[in-house]
């Protein structure tokens, strides 16, 4: 459906003499991201209302969609795929945050494995986006120095005994994208470099 709707945008665009007809493929894969990822952040920023957490999901989601960008990891197939799961996974997310705020033993236990995992393996190199070699060292070293930053704030921010929950929230973010990039790895969901 999502597909559908850009693609009418970009005939439209085309027709009204908008866009190049050689930019066409161009402009279709940038407006589905864009709407993708508008419908994703979107319904997460609405449950994140429902359930009281906006501000902690907002945390959550500059630490992870700043990271994951930086490792890649699992991808779905089909976006109504990625959308079911991102919806499920932050569910997850609110409902154990909660939880584990009380418990920081295990959330540092958990966030110590996971920036280990971004640390030795830093990026999935995943078949859409198909790094070269020159491209994915960059990668790996950004999302190994990424990781040290949002993990120095986390740190910051527990020594200061500030909210809890957002040290919570912001730990979670790290430990799901390790967790999907050792995820892509075991599925071998990765090219690997030419």
């Amino acid at each position: 459906m999502v597909e559908e709707i850009v693609l009418n945008i970009v005939n439209q665009m085309e027709a009204k003499k908008m866009i190049e007809e050689g930019s066409r493929d161009f402009y279709e894969y940038a407006l589905i991201i864009i709407a993708e990822r508008v419908i994703s952040v979107g319904t997460m920023l609405i449950i994140a209302i429902i359930f009281k957490q906006f501000l902690p999901t907002v945390a959550f989601l500059l630490f992870f969609l700043s990271l994951r960008k930086r490792t890649g990891g699992y991808h779905a197939d089909k976006f109504w795929q990625c959308y079911l799961l991102t919806v499920i996974s932050y569910i997850g997310v609110v409902q154990v945050a909660t939880v584990l705020s009380d418990k920081f033993h295990i959330v540092y236990a958990l966030l110590f494995f996971a920036v280990l995992a971004v640390e030795v393996i830093g990026t999935v190199n995943h078949p859409n986006i198909d790094l070269d070699e020159n491209e994915l060292r960059e990668t790996k070293k950004s999302a190994r120095l990424f990781v040290l930053i949002e993990t120095g704030v986390i740190v910051v921010l527990a020594v200061l005994k500030l909210n809890q929950l957002y040290v919570s929230y912001m730990s979670i973010a790290i430990i799901l994208c390790s967790a999907l990039m050792c995820l892509a790895k075991m599925i071998k969901q990765e090219v690997k470099v030419r």
